[in-house]
């Protein structure tokens, strides 16, 4: 995986060098949560609040495609139940990942008027995670990343496909929504699966 983000992120250079190309910069507000599969079903938390921070080289391909390949930072995580307290679930666990990812994404603008261009997209993506805080019971640890079955580990690499949606005004002023739909589980645990899923919706600017 992480030969992979290097070899993408040399791949967007290269070809950024022979295009003509312009830049941008997006920021959002995440609303993460991780949704588990098992043999009694699936179950996820409601979501917290996290930042999603990306650069991205905009490679056009006609009037209408562009190649948007990037680097983000993404912080994502999930509200965590503690217990409960009569018929209410208890929701003040939560944990906290933060990842270096490389989205590389295909976007298509509609024809442009005087003011804006609205524009839809989406392509895969690849992330590493570089640490990650979690609280259970009060207490706030470190989360374990590793490989074996242990169901209190997470798994280091995530991947998936990103879709995005949004308008840019004639100034490169944009403002977009997105979603990443988690491909790998982030769990080692082999008693059930565990995806990110994330909604987001930010601002950004193309230089």
């Amino acid at each position: 995986m992480r030969k992979t983000l290097l070899t993408t992120l040399a791949l967007v250079v290269a070809v950024g060098l022979k295009a003509q190309m312009s830049f941008g910069f997006r920021t959002a507000v995440n609303f993460a949560k991780e949704v588990n599969y098992s043999n009694y079903g699936s179950s996820a938390y409601p979501p917290i609040k996290r930042l999603h921070v990306e650069a991205h080289v905009e490679l056009p391909l006609s009037n209408s495609f562009s190649l948007q390949p990037g680097l983000a930072f993404q912080q994502t995580g999930s509200k965590i139940s503690t217990g409960s307290l009569g018929n209410e679930i208890l929701m003040d666990g939560w944990r906290k990942i933060q990842y270096f990812g490389v989205p590389l994404n295909l976007a298509y603008y509609f024809p442009q008027n005087n003011f804006v261009q609205f524009f839809v997209g989406g392509g895969p993506y690849a992330s590493i995670a570089i640490s990650g805080k979690e609280k259970f019971t009060g207490t706030v640890d470190r989360v374990k990343f590793g490989v074996t079955q242990n169901s209190n580990e997470m798994k280091k690499y995530d991947a998936g496909l990103n879709f995005l949606a949004g308008f840019k005004l004639a100034n490169g002023f944009s403002v977009n929504g997105g979603y990443a739909l988690g491909l790998l589980d982030i769990r080692t645990s082999d008693i059930s699966n565990t995806y990110n899923r994330i909604f987001s919706i930010g601002v950004g600017y193309q230089i």
